[in-house]
């Protein structure tokens, strides 16, 4: 597990290898009729990254911004999930954004843009992420949960790729304090997913996942599958999308009855390959304002078409707080359901959840 996490991440991290700056000829300009010459480097979630010599990446909310030109080649994106690929002139109207595309020239009405990106061959500024660590002990109970999440995405005109990591560790001790390997256990999610970005908010793609709970007596699940679906609805605060598709798993379950073992040289596992559907639902809610805010729930379903009547599914609630620039404080409650733990594994629990608080770092 620990070799593909350091490749995955070395795989990602390559793609941000920096590429030759664009010349600062960019220009912002303010409602209150100010200007900015640097280099236009995003607008996501309400907020205009822009970059000047003197100080260096700022943001501005894109409610202030009257005009936007730019000579780098710019993809744009709108509410209603309709992509424009040019350069910014300077619009005739105040809040209009001019893209002169190759076919003619359009313009935008800057409420209705959600989504600017340079697409200008390789450039770090595509890179996204964050990384979080918390920790908690008990010294009554003495527990010890340490908590590791890292996520990474790089996003083009047309694509997604990102990279997603988990863990929660809980440690117990006895009361002599010699450690009690029994009250050791781990819960570990590592996610590798693809998105391609069609038409009229539609999108499609795929994913491997390596997952393992001791709660739950799943030592490691692999899933490789694929689908699509939709974002339902996209603004410059919200975003709510629904998906799905089908996964080929391979199940490895610890098991504590050997009458229930498959007979073979591992005789205290299970090992089950199967078919699953799945149904995601995510909603995200963000605010731009110092302190920046953002609350994603997701909502997970996954059927199993091998075996009638089984499934497992996922419910998490995440907060993120601002703390000071780049640096926040979050919250996340999720809450893990499996119909089949009993049945197979002869041990653990079918509903396992966590409430996880760190600080991490977006970058």
């Amino acid at each position: 597990m620990r070799r593909i996490t350091t490749a995955l991440i070395a795989a990602l991290t390559a793609i941000s290898l920096p590429a030759i700056a664009a010349d600062p000829t960019d220009i912002v300009t303010f409602v209150n009729g100010d200007r900015l010459t640097g280099e236009f480097k995003s607008l996501e979630r309400g907020k205009l990254r822009f970059k000047t010599a003197a100080t260096d990446t700022i943001l501005i909310e894109w409610d202030n911004v009257a005009f936007l030109k730019s000579d780098q080649n710019i993809q744009v994106e709108t509410e209603n999930g309709a992509r424009y690929l040019g350069h910014l002139s300077a619009a005739t109207d105040e809040k209009r954004l001019a893209v002169e595309m190759s076919s003619g020239p359009v313009v935008l009405e800057n409420e209705h843009v959600i989504l600017m990106t340079p697409i200008e061959g390789l450039r770090r500024d595509r890179i996204d992420g964050d990384i979080s660590a918390g920790y908690t002990f008990a010294k009554a109970k003495s527990v010890k949960t340490t908590n590791l999440s890292f996520d990474l995405s790089y996003r083009t005109e047309s694509r997604i790729l990102e990279l997603d990591y988990d863990t929660l560790v809980t440690d117990s001790s006895e009361d002599d304090g010699e450690e009690d390997d029994e009250g050791a256990s781990q819960d570990l999610s590592l996610a590798l997913e693809y998105k391609r970005l069609l038409r009229n908010r539609w999108l499609a793609g795929g994913i491997v996942r390596f997952e393992r709970n001791d709660e739950l007596g799943l030592d490691l699940r692999t899933s490789i599958g694929g689908g699509g679906g939709r974002i339902l609805r996209q603004s410059d605060n919200s975003s709510l999308s629904l998906t799905g598709g089908l996964f080929v798993s391979r199940e490895n379950t610890v098991v504590s009855d050997p009458d229930i073992a498959l007979q073979g040289e591992n005789e205290d596992h299970v090992i089950r390959d199967y078919l699953e559907a799945s149904v995601n639902l995510t909603w995200d809610w963000f605010r731009y304002d110092t302190p920046e805010l953002d609350l994603t729930t997701t909502l997970q379903i996954f059927p199993n078409l091998t075996d009638s009547g089984e499934y497992r599914g996922e419910f998490e609630i995440e907060l993120k707080w601002e703390i000071i620039a780049d640096l926040f404080w979050s919250l996340s409650i999720t809450d893990t359901y499996d119909s089949k733990v009993d049945e197979i594994s002869g041990e653990g629990e079918k509903n396992d959840y966590s409430i996880i608080t760190s600080v991490g770092w977006d970058f």
